[in-house]
Parts: structure tokens; C-alpha cells; sequence
């Protein structure tokens, strides 16, 4: 056991440093960079121990005495609220819909059938229209290197949503104002693209009892916004070279970490990343003028924890936890504040190292049925050459009714290569 006090100062000044910080932000999902991290369920604030340091805590540059670089490859999906569902009755029923709108338009009075339809068809929209519900998705890829304490990076972070919108003004089922003729129900699709360019730095003290971490980063941001009514929304085109709808800025960003290793058998990490949070302009549709001006990605705090029950470290256990509720700038209403638990179990072979990884995490700040995902991976060595591989997926899945065929409602993928050495 390392020095009581040193640890008791070093508690207080996480502490301090989380609730100066946490809080409610306007910012994405927490991500889960590379394959070791993703397999863990996404605990990896305490356990990182490579190159993709600078993104999960940058404070572990000053703990390892070795070298490496990865590129990493990450994609993640997920359908939120029952949009799968209400798009379905809405293309069963959009033959009809579409006679009931005509006939209402030329002759003023609806008959009771249209009557069913059109208010069946508000019914479905105000669905749409709930809080959260729509679709997102993020995608990360990057080259990563890091000697000793020092660590460059060049990371391309995607995050995308299809946001249906409702128009709960003009819903008269009549050619008289407010009339359905005239609703604006429809759905945004919202893109955000940051390549992100930096070095990363970090320091231990108290013979290593304490490590702090700091990354400087510029950023170069690209949005696209597109707005689509639901009566045009199956003729609509995403041209994402459209100079009308897209925006380009940049900006700096800054990251700072916390870890201490207080016993052999325990090491805990504390993560803010974007602390300035950052802008970007928004991409705007002509067609949709009252959308959003600007993109802030909030600061993010994240903690975790990671216990070795074995003096060799042949297993670890790892848990993390989003200190902030982040609030999503492209689907209106979406929160999360992700819980992750993982396990990495090595199997030391001559020559070849196999890791084994599992885990889950859950959004705390969403009722979803989906809201837990299982993930696993593994990983191999051969001498300096490093491969991993991961994947999650959600045990509840979407179903489109008209088919039959059955989705997860959330899936993730995670793909690493890499040299690695020790000094």
C-alpha cells in the first residue's frame, strides 16, 4: 500500500476536478476507440496501456515505458424508440394516405375512411415526433502512435442521426389553416465529421503512484444537414457534396487525465475530454432555416476503475462511467450516460499472447429495451505484430413487419493493427 495521505490528496483532486466538470453536456455518445476497450464492454479509463492513450486517458503516457502505434477502425449502430415499427404502418398505409391528402384537397370535406387514415396518420408522426427516437450512428478511425510519455495522433471521428421531426401545428383534417395539407413532418439527417490532430503528454509522480495527462489537439469539422418533409421524404437525395448543405471549421481542442495505481491490485482513471468544448458551424438546408447555427461538443468526463487480481496481471477487471449525462446535438432529446464492465483474461504462450475479452454496457439515461449490449473480442501478439478484433450487439432486436426480418437494435464493431514493444 503506497502512501495514505498522497492517495487521500490525490482522491480529493479527482474529485474536484469530476464535479467542476460534470454535469449535463451537449455532446455525443461516448465512443468506444479500438478493439481491446470495445471487447470490455468499453471500460477502458484505467485499463489503456497504448497508443490510443491520448483518447481514453491521456495520463496513462506516464505509467508505461514502451512503444507502439495502431490503427484502429470502429463503427457503432443503433435504432432508438419504435421508429422501425412506425415506418412500417406508415408505407402500409401511404397508398392510402396519399388518396385521403388528394381527395381532401379537392373537395374540402373528408368522408369518415380518410378520416380513420388521416388521424391514424397523426397518431404515427407524433410517434416519430417522441423525444429521442430516430436513428444514430458513429464511425472512428485513426493513426496512433506513442514512444514513452509521448504520444501523436490523427483520428476521423463520424458521428451521423436520422431525427424525425413533428409538426404539431398543422394537423386540421381540413383545407382551412392549420391543415394537414400544410404539416412539416418529416425527419433530419444531421452528420458530423471531426478529424482531430494532436500530441498527447503525460507525467507520473510519487514513484508512480499518481499520472497526470494532458492532449492538445486541433480539429477540423465538417456538418451536413438535410430536412426532408414525409410526403417527399422516399424522393430525397443525401448528396453530401452539396456546398448547401454542408460547413467546414476548425478549432483546438483540449483533453486532460487523471490515474493513480494506490495498490498492485487496483489502478483508477479520471478522463475530460473537449474541457473547452469546441464549435463548429453548422451545415444548413435552404429548405429548413430555423435548424440549429452552430455544433458544440461539450466537455465529456468519464471514470473507471480497474482491478488485477493476480500479482502477474494475467486477468483484469474493469469498470467505467460517464460522470456527465451527454446530450446528443444531432438527435433531439437522445441522452446517454454509459456504464461499462468488462474482463480480459491472457493466455501466455511462447511467442504468441492470446487475449480474451468480455463484457457489456448499459445507458443509464435511457429506458430502451436495448439499453444493454454484450460485447466480446480477442487478441493476438506475434512478437512485435498486435491484432484485435471486437464486437457488441444488443439482445433486443427491431422488426420490419413487412418483411418479417429482425435487426439488433444496436451493434458494434471494432477492428485493430499494430507493432508493440517494450523497452
Amino acid at each position: 500500500m503506497k502512501d495514505s495521505r498522497t492517495f487521500q490528496n490525490i482522491i480529493a483532486l479527482a474529485s474536484s476536478l469530476g464535479c467542476l466538470i460534470a454535469g449535463s453536456a451537449s455532446a455525443g455518445e461516448w465512443t468506444f476507440v479500438g478493439a481491446r476497450y470495445q471487447g470490455m464492454g468499453g471500460a477502458g479509463v484505467a485499463t489503456v496501456n497504448d497508443s490510443l492513450s491520448p483518447y481514453w486517458n491521456p495520463a496513462a503516457l506516464g505509467m508505461a515505458q514502451s512503444y507502439d502505434g495502431v490503427l484502429n477502425m470502429d463503427i457503432m449502430a443503433s435504432i432508438e424508440g419504435d421508429v422501425l415499427g412506425v415506418i412500417d404502418k406508415l408505407e402500409d398505409s401511404q397508398a392510402e394516405v396519399d388518396a385521403a391528402i388528394d381527395r381532401l384537397g379537392l373537395g374540402g370535406v373528408p368522408n369518415a375512411e380518410d378520416q380513420a387514415t388521416l388521424d391514424e396518420l397523426l397518431v404515427q408522426l407524433a410517434k416519430l415526433g417522441e423525444d429521442g427516437t430516430g436513428v444514430i450512428g458513429t464511425g472512428s478511425a485513426g493513426l496512433n502512435m506513442r514512444w514513452k510519455k509521448y504520444a501523436v495522433f490523427s483520428r476521423a471521428h463520424t458521428e451521423f442521426a436520422i431525427d424525425p421531426t413533428y409538426d404539431k401545428n398543422n394537423q386540421g383534417i381540413t383545407v382551412e389553416d392549420p391543415s394537414i395539407l400544410d404539416n412539416e413532418s418529416g425527419a433530419r439527417v444531421r452528420g458530423l465529421g471531426v478529424i482531430e490532430s494532436g500530441v498527447g503528454y503525460g507525467h507520473s509522480f510519487f514513484d508512480g503512484l499518481l499520472s497526470v495527462g494532458a492532449n492538445l489537439k486541433y480539429m477540423h469539422g465538417i456538418t451536413y444537414s438535410k430536412f426532408a418533409g414525409y410526403q417527399t421524404i422516399e424522393d430525397a437525395e443525401l448528396d453530401f457534396g452539396d456546398s448547401n448543405l454542408r460547413e467546414e471549421s476548425g478549432n483546438f481542442g483540449l483533453d486532460l487525465g487523471l490515474m493513480s495505481k494506490p495498490f498492485d491490485f487496483l489502478q483508477v482513471g479520471l478522463v475530460a475530454r473537449n474541457v473547452n468544448s469546441p464549435k463548429f458551424k453548422t451545415g444548413r438546408d435552404p429548405s429548413d432555416p430555423n435548424s440549429r447555427k452552430n455544433f458544440t461538443m461539450d466537455a465529456q468526463v468519464r471514470m473507471g476503475a480497474a482491478f488485477f487480481p493476480f500479482s502477474n496481471d494475467i486477468l483484469v477487471i474493469a469498470t467505467d462511467l460517464d460522470l456527465t449525462a451527454n446530450e446528443s446535438d444531432l438527435l433531439e432529446g437522445y441522452k446517454s450516460r454509459l456504464w461499462s464492465l468488462g474482463a480480459e483474461y491472457k493466455i501466455p504462450i511462447p511467442v504468441v499472447s492470446i487475449a480474451l475479452r468480455a463484457g457489456g454496457y448499459m445507458n443509464a439515461a435511457s429506458g430502451a429495451d436495448h439499453a444493454f449490449v454484450l460485447t466480446g473480442g480477442l487478441g493476438l501478439k506475434v512478437w512485435l505484430l498486435t491484432l484485435d478484433l471486437a464486437g457488441g450487439l444488443s439482445p433486443a432486436q427491431a422488426e420490419i413487419k413487412a418483411n418479417g426480418d429482425k435487426y439488433p437494435s444496436r451493434g458494434n464493431l471494432s477492428a485493430v493493427l499494430g507493432i508493440r514493444g517494450n523497452f
